[in-house]
């Protein structure tokens, strides 16, 4: 954007912090199930769509819910904090979680109260998105991602158009409910597929994850010339 200069000495390439804990072993996908209520033998998949008008929880969004918890998967549901907002802009007008929450509790299912996203990846066997940024940080920990192929939401937000190529490489595509049915059963059949595409995505989209707190604190206490 012409903010800093291209050899500016005040950037510092520093990663997310805030991802450090998918991959340092601080989050245990036991734990966490239990503490929602889950059992960690069930096998969990993660439905976490963006937020918008056109996001796909708008389309199949109960439809998931009930086709998975029927299957006898233990479905979570991460909201996007926009989509709660109850207007036509952020939701379609819609209370997406006043509309899933009782079809979750029919099958044991969990609507994701914290806004913590990094607590529900770990604890998911499975990630099921359109097009949010979680879909990207849950590659760090190279389980299987489904992505929901929606044109509208495409053609009518700002997606980046890179981010979809991306995506779709380190992903398995869908279109309506039966092909995400097929594909939840065969990523748990066979998790370790696409994971060579997996990895390569997430090289591309994050600088030495695990580390990057590290990084922030020893560059701010060198910016206020402090030792750490």
């Amino acid at each position: 954007t012409g903010a800093v200069d291209a050899d500016s000495p005040a950037i510092r390439l520093i990663g997310m912090p805030r991802l450090d804990c998918l991959v340092d072993g601080s989050l245990q996908r036991d734990e966490i199930l239990k503490s929602v209520g889950i059992d960690p033998s069930r096998k969990t998949v993660l439905y976490a769509p963006t937020w918008s008008r056109y996001s796909s929880v708008a389309t199949m969004g109960e439809d998931i819910v009930k086709r998975l918890g029927a299957a006898g998967y233990a479905v979570i549901v991460k909201l996007h904090d926009r989509s709660r907002q109850a207007d036509d802009y952020h939701s379609g007008g819609v209370d997406w979680g006043a509309r899933l929450e009782p079809l979750l509790q029919s099958c044991d299912g969990v609507l994701a109260s914290g806004s913590n996203s990094s607590t529900y990846l770990a604890a998911a066997d499975v990630l099921i998105t359109d097009h949010s940024s979680v879909g990207f940080e849950y590659l760090l920990l190279d389980r299987p991602l489904i992505r929901i192929h929606v044109p509208e939401l495409l053609e009518k937000t700002d997606i980046e158009p890179v981010y979809v190529q991306l995506m779709s490489e380190a992903a398995t595509s869908v279109h309506d409910i039966d092909e995400l049915a097929a594909a939840v059963d065969q990523n748990f059949a066979d998790p370790a597929a696409k994971s060579a595409s997996r990895q390569y995505v997430a090289g591309e989209m994050f600088y030495k994850p695990g580390t990057a707190t590290d990084r922030a604190v020893a560059e701010m206490y060198n910016v206020i010339e402090l030792e750490s």
